[in-house]
């Protein structure tokens, strides 16, 4: 080894190289203190640092982000390779502390899971990580979770995903149906729900993206059937809440009408017919499988939920 590839090593520190790492994944330096906790300036500083050590500028800052130059290209798989066996060596049998651990844990997840998972997940973080960072976010749809999930934005995506990309990784977390409620002194509804009045009664269907066609609507068509849709909500509480004082019926996953429906005075039917049923999964990025900290939360979503 030559003196001068000796001083530069020297000079080079782990922590240089999980900055890369962060900031290659990312391509914001906003993102990456975020994700460890350090400050603007250290990100920068180190950034500088390295610039100097590897003879090159490494990123190229354009308006969506950092751009990687083909050194960085280069050496982006090298570095993920050196911080994994140096993780291996460290880190040995030792386990995830969530008493201990000061880490922000990032989540996105639907409306119908967010709103299930929300108050026991933070009141878990309250008493098992009372010292850890929790921050729960809308999915915005497969695509923007998995770029989040690519770009170690998002530790965990949960939701309805058909196709899990080749650098994901899934685990099931449920299978669920549905139910109808309605407010409890519906009119056309004293002598139960039949398949016509189903039908014919207006319908309050919730989507994020402000759709009057959802899943159910789907297979209605499949069965040469259709029903009235009027109005859309982005949250299913939201539509509960309007549901209990209008005519319109929700037709909701069944959790999520088992756990809120006492709450809006609404009453609950059985769908009048027997559509597919649906799965939940949670979805993480190839990165993070020997992470223990997400294991851990994987784990505890899954008890929590089932």
């Amino acid at each position: 080894m030559s003196d001068i590839h000796e001083m530069k090593l020297r000079q080079l520190d782990f922590s240089l190289l999980v900055i890369f790492q962060e900031l290659y994944r990312s391509r914001r330096s906003i993102a990456a203190a975020n994700r460890l906790r350090l400050s603007q300036p250290a990100i920068s500083h180190a950034l500088r640092r390295l610039r100097g050590i590897l003879q090159d500028p490494l990123f190229v800052r354009r308006p969506n982000g950092l751009w990687p130059t083909s050194r960085a290209v280069e050496l982006a798989p090298k570095v993920d390779a050196i911080l994994g066996l140096a993780g291996a060596v460290v880190s040995g049998p030792t386990k995830f502390d969530p008493l201990a651990s000061r880490r922000l844990f990032r989540v996105s997840a639907n409306d119908f899971v967010g709103t299930l998972l929300a108050e026991p997940l933070i009141s878990l973080f309250a008493r098992a990580a009372p010292s850890a960072g929790l921050a729960l976010s809308f999915a915005g749809g497969p695509g923007p979770a998995f770029k989040k999930l690519r770009e170690n934005d998002l530790d965990l995506a949960i939701g309805r995903f058909p196709e899990i990309p080749d650098d994901c990784r899934t685990a099931r977390l449920f299978e669920e149906t549905y139910l109808v409620v309605a407010r409890a002194d519906h009119p056309q509804l004293r002598h139960g729900l039949q398949l016509d009045t189903y039908l014919a009664l207006g319908h309050l269907i919730v989507s994020f993206a402000g759709d009057l066609v959802g899943t159910i609507d789907e297979y209605l068509t499949r069965k040469g059937l259709s029903r009235r849709v009027v109005a859309s909500s982005p949250m299913f509480l939201a539509a509960f809440a309007a549901a209990a004082k209008c005519d319109l019926v929700v037709t909701a996953p069944r959790r999520l009408v088992e756990r809120y429906a006492t709450n809006f005075g609404l009453q609950v039917f059985e769908l009048p017919f027997t559509p597919e049923t649906f799965f939940m999964d949670i979805v993480r990025s190839q990165y993070s499988i020997s992470d223990p900290a997400i294991d851990w939360l994987v784990e505890n979503i899954i008890g929590l939920l089932r």
